[in-house]
């Protein structure tokens, strides 16, 4: 018998009597209450576990044995003109994940946001032909993978291209080639064939949003195929799981792992949050119109920011719920799921409290702005100890 197991035995023995939610549960940390499942992740960013947040590193380093970097390892972080290469920071990041022995994601190699505009544009403003953006992409990734080759067990290697519809979204690399989906098939065989070539014994994922989606998840399907039938290497997707209190529908995210997994990939739960804030809470929302200094104004404030001073009671619960509900799913689907990463450590690190609206005070993970855990987190130990 594993020794996690052992000792999620001899802890179950301590919940006899204690309340389904918080109350007397244990401080159990996350990543040993699912040893014997999956891999537990935080996204961070490296000032979050330097001197500046000893208790953010406290918090991440009891809880979590991956790590996904918040913007360190993004194009526009690592090469933010043509001339400059910017490794510090990121370097940083992967001495505190081999330092703390985690595991640890290199995120992301291609992408359309957060890349430079001369990555797909000449000097003079043209664009670059096909094979010169083919080049780009090529000398980017060689020079990326070879600097992190041995420092990072994954690469994202291709971040959101697919729409809404199962196509490509055109944008950034997409729309520089002039968003043919013919020539960005031939981009996305290139760039994962570049990241194999580069990135050896790394393993290479694809990471997509809205994955739920049934129309969204059979472009997914199509594209991991597409790869898999010309004998390019990839090892897994991500599902990131910018989530609400109401959305998606739980046998939406089951479909997603179950076709996911029978693909032969792995499956991770990539970028976790739930959002309970208004407007994006039941519904997926990006872009910029929600930026709009207007929906600051004071008339907006009350609606879209009704929690500056502390979360509901009984938004707590129905987030409790919600966490349980998603937890409930994973587990039950651990044998597929490799590992499930939170995008930030406590609601203060969060990237929900800007978008889609920003400035506001939003509450989408297990630890409150004070590291105490909200009782989502007792939900969410609760089930692998039987709780």
């Amino acid at each position: 018998m594993k020794k996690t197991t052992l000792f999620l035995l001899s802890l179950a023995v301590l919940l006899a009597g204690c309340s389904e939610r918080g109350g007397t549960l244990p401080d159990v940390p996350l990543k040993d209450a699912y040893a014997d499942c999956f891999l537990m992740g935080a996204a961070i960013s490296t000032f979050q576990v330097g001197d500046r947040s000893p208790e953010t590193r406290e918090l991440l380093l009891k809880h979590f044995n991956a790590i996904s970097p918040d913007n360190e390892l993004k194009p526009e972080s690592l090469h933010p003109r043509p001339d400059v290469w910017n490794f510090q920071r990121a370097d940083a990041f992967c001495q505190f994940g081999k330092e703390n022995g985690m595991w640890i994601l290199g995120h992301t190699l291609c992408w359309h946001n957060q890349t430079p505009a001369f990555f797909w544009t000449r000097p003079d403003g043209q664009t670059m032909s096909k094979d010169e953006i083919f080049e780009s992409v090529r000398s980017y990734v060689e020079t990326v993978c070879t600097h992190f080759l041995g420092k990072v067990d994954a690469w994202d290697v291709i971040n959101e291209i697919v729409s809404e519809d199962g196509g490509y979204r055109d944008l950034g690399w997409v729309h520089a080639l002039g968003a043919d989906p013919a020539v960005v098939d031939e981009f996305v065989k290139h760039v994962f064939r570049c990241a194999e070539k580069y990135a050896p014994g790394t393993e290479l994922y694809y990471n997509e949003f809205n994955c739920w989606r049934p129309s969204k998840l059979a472009g997914i399907v199509r594209l991991v195929k597409m790869l898999q039938a010309d004998g390019i290497r990839i090892d897994g997707v991500g599902i990131q799981a910018h989530w609400g209190l109401g959305y998606p529908k739980n046998e939406y995210v089951v479909d997603a792992i179950e076709q996911l997994a029978a693909l032969g990939v792995k499956v991770n739960i990539s970028e976790l949050d739930v959002d309970v804030l208004p407007i994006s809470k039941d519904a997926q929302v990006i872009g910029r119109s929600l930026r709009d200094p207007q929906y600051q104004l004071e008339e907006f404030e009350a609606f879209l920011d009704p929690y500056k001073e502390g979360l509901p009671e009984e938004v707590e619960d129905q987030l409790a719920a919600r966490y349980e509900e998603l937890f409930r799913i994973f587990y039950e689907h651990r044998d597929q799921i490799s590992r499930v990463t939170f995008w930030g450590t406590h609601d203060g690190t969060s990237w929900k409290n800007g978008s889609p609206i920003p400035n506001r005070t939003n509450y989408p993970l297990l630890f409150k702005r004070d590291f105490t855990p909200h009782k989502a987190y007792y939900s969410v130990i609760g089930i692998p100890l039987g709780k």
